[in-house]
């Protein structure tokens, strides 16, 4: 639900229950407040510690996410330098099969983009991705089997080696995200702060409409940035295939 569904889901739902959060509390929580017989010096203690707590775990998930969403946008950037070292060694290779290597770079290139893109399924993108690899693979590798001192076979070798090594490397990205239990212990916090907020607002009895819209606005906010920053290409919030695209056009 939280890196593969539609991105308003998670904003709506949690704007539903901070609502609920602080109003249910707010409604029948107050003879529960007056019995406790809590001081309004310690129950501000509390409700600040709690609320610090929150912005706290907000921003630890925040800053790891962002970690996440930099690190994809970089691996774009250098797949496609790869892919692009890659074409232009290919000149090494004898006529024909320079030809065909390149035709074969070219759609290898494509499918990775359409599976950012999320045109095709995600299992079939890297099945294609693999065997296109392993055609590569045997093209190079024969090449410097016939000349062994070809240095231009050598470095198409190491280039195409990095290729697949960061296509890897993005496929790790891509499927890794902010711990779940991470994202569950903030939105609890965040839940129990609206709570206390509820609960506050039933001690002095009156609901300031403004206060409570503002908490759960600005919540819903982040945590919903914070969460869409982790999903790569299926939120608000995608990394740029620009590079990958750009040079697709220029294979092409």
């Amino acid at each position: 639900m939280l890196f593969e569904s539609n991105p308003w889901v998670l904003p709506a739902l949690t704007t539903i229950v901070l609502a609920l959060a602080i109003e249910l509390p707010f409604r029948f929580g107050k003879g529960w407040v007056q019995r406790i017989g809590v001081s309004d010096a310690s129950w501000n203690i509390i409700q600040s510690g709690i609320l610090t707590l929150v912005a706290f775990m907000l921003g630890i998930s925040f800053s790891q996410a962002e970690g996440r969403f930099d690190l994809r946008r970089n691996l774009v950037v250098t797949e496609a330098n790869a892919i692009g070292t890659t074409w232009l060694r290919a000149g090494q290779l004898p006529g024909r099969d320079a030809a065909r290597f390149r035709r074969i770079l070219v759609q290898y290139t494509g499918v990775r983009v359409r599976a950012y893109e999320l045109v095709i399924p995600k299992e079939a993108a890297t099945a294609q991705s693999d065997r296109d690899q392993a055609r590569l693979w045997a093209i190079a590798s024969a090449a410097l089997r016939a000349r062994p001192q070809d240095l231009g076979a050598s470095l198409l070798m190491q280039s195409l080696n990095d290729t697949i090594d960061v296509s890897a490397e993005q496929l790790a990205a891509l499927t890794h995200h902010v711990p779940v239990m991470i994202i569950g212990l903030t939105l609890g916090l965040a839940v129990l702060g609206a709570m206390l907020i509820g609960l506050g607002f039933a001690r002095g009895d009156s609901r300031p409409y403004v206060l409570a819209v503002s908490y759960v606005f600005a919540t819903v906010i982040v945590i919903g940035m914070m969460v869409d920053l982790d999903r790569p290409q299926a939120g608000f919030i995608r990394v740029s295939l620009d590079p990958l695209t750009i040079q697709l056009d220029s294979m092409r």
